[in-house]
């Protein structure tokens, strides 16, 4: 029994590393943008979820856990429908009906514009939600939750530094790749800039999330401190990182990615003081140097990204106007969409004369009205409902929790970063992003139930 003990324990340990592994390693190629990466992450996340630690789950773990398997089985079944061959004519895509008189084809009715896009757009809803799930099961250990989101951020900081020093010495270049795009903002491993400031970002959220239990101690002499804290979190090296990252997201010259880190900075900072907001004096002071230090950090490193808010404002008209012809797309196909993943193929047909004949618009540069268009109105209620279920209880759990709150208050500030800055572009599509926001996600929503409870088996129940 021992010896199958012990290889049980090696079996998790392995399991744990391969999902670390994808968490990491996501970002590096390119963002992941690739379709061969996510099958790749999918089938090696598959095999850690096999070989997955139940023991802790608890019954109030299904909200979650069954919650998104839910989801992900209605998104599943909707993909089928869509691409399903002869479809009742009243509600398939006209494109159908025209490619056969004008190309003579015989070709089925479907509720799809394109044939296989939905089938092959379901490959990233499946890879995040596994992501999601796995980094829950593993942070249903304190411990392992703590050593998830540290791995992570330090990665953030590795990824951060990477990208300050190719800029600085080889502006031209992503990875072994000549960069044809944004060539005077840092990008990192990432193509597009936006999706690597609102990674930046998050990460710098990470390290917040750090200092801010490390500092509890400093400043609130009633909090005990129960770790015992390496090299990686001393409070010096904790600042390095952050500083890394931030200096990296005002690189990016992203409005919305200085904007938004710096709001979901001050989130953090003060959702986790709120729990010593019995001692006023000290919590308006603490609360105070935030938003003071919040605004000399955006006027230091958002020198690029204030001077694109001087010169082109906070909006950008051209992207008004593909949220106006969204909408306009969604007329007749409220209940089921265009297909997913079919926005470029339908936008063409409504792309409107204002915005000129540059730009190749293949997303709506808005996560949720994109999958208005694309998977209709009663799944993307479903998704968004979901969301803000999963927000609001990483915050009652950051409030509710004694110790260890900055976990979920962590989880809850990088959900509100990634969730705000996909209304207004697409970073939560590109894998690379996608990855590192769901497995902290899942991280903050594990710990939003305290540890006394899983300890003492309150409502656990028998997984074989």
């Amino acid at each position: 029994m021992p010896g199958l003990q012990r290889e049980i324990i090696s079996v998790h340990r392995i399991s744990q590393f391969i999902a670390l592994f994808v968490v990491l390693v996501a970002p590096l190629p390119f963002g992941s943008v690739d379709l061969i990466w996510v099958w790749i992450w999918t089938a090696l996340l598959v095999v850690s979820l096999m070989t997955a630690d139940l023991s802790r789950l608890c019954r109030a773990d299904l909200l979650v856990l069954g919650s998104t398997v839910v989801i992900l089985l209605f998104t599943c079944a909707l993909a089928i429908f869509q691409v399903w061959p002869g479809i009742d004519f009243a509600i398939a895509n006209p494109a159908w009906d025209m490619a056969r008189n004008v190309a003579g084809l015989t070709l089925p009715d479907r509720l799809s514009v394109t044939a296989s896009v939905p089938w092959v757009a379901f490959g990233p809803c499946l890879l995040f939600a596994l992501v999601l799930a796995r980094a829950y099961l593993i942070a249903t250990d304190e411990e392992a939750a703590r050593s998830l989101l540290k791995a992570t951020a330090y990665a953030g900081f590795a990824y951060a530094v990477y990208g300050i020093a190719t800029q600085l010495l080889a502006p031209g270049m992503l990875l072994w790749r000549t960069k044809e795009y944004y060539l005077s903002f840092a990008t990192g491993t990432f193509v597009n800039r936006n999706t690597a400031a609102a990674f930046w970002g998050c990460c710098a959220v990470l390290f917040l999330g750090m200092l801010l239990a490390l500092s509890s101690d400093t400043w609130f002499a009633e909090r005990p401190r129960r770790i015992r804290h390496s090299i990686a979190d001393h409070p010096i090296v904790l600042c390095s990182g952050l500083l890394a990252c931030l200096t990296a997201v005002g690189m990016t010259g992203s409005r919305a990615g200085v904007l938004l880190t710096l709001l979901c900075l001050a989130f953090l900072a003060n959702l986790h003081l709120m729990q010593y907001r019995d001692q006023l004096r000290r919590y308006w002071f603490v609360a105070g140097a935030v938003t003071v230090a919040a605004i000399m950090v955006f006027f230091v490193i958002g020198g690029m990204a204030s001077s694109r808010v001087g010169m082109f404002g906070v909006g950008d008209p051209r992207r008004l106007e593909v949220y106006r012809t969204s909408l306009e797309m969604l007329r007749g196909h409220e209940l089921f969409g265009w297909g997913l993943g079919n926005f470029e193929a339908a936008f063409p047909s409504f792309r409107a004369a204002d915005l000129g004949s540059q730009g190749i618009w293949d997303k709506a540069h808005s996560t949720p009205l994109e999958m208005l268009v694309s998977a209709g109105i009663p799944l993307t209620i479903l998704v968004c409902g979901l969301a803000v279920l999963f927000f609001g209880r990483m915050i009652l759990g950051s409030l509710t929790r004694r110790r260890d709150n900055y976990m979920p208050a962590t989880g809850a500030a990088v959900f509100l970063l990634g969730a705000l800055h996909s209304c207004i572009d697409f970073s939560v599509q590109v894998t690379g992003f996608a990855v590192l926001f769901a497995a902290v996600v899942g991280c903050g929503l594990a710990q939003s139930i305290s540890s006394k409870k899983r300890r003492s088996g309150v409502g656990q129940f028998n997984i074989s």
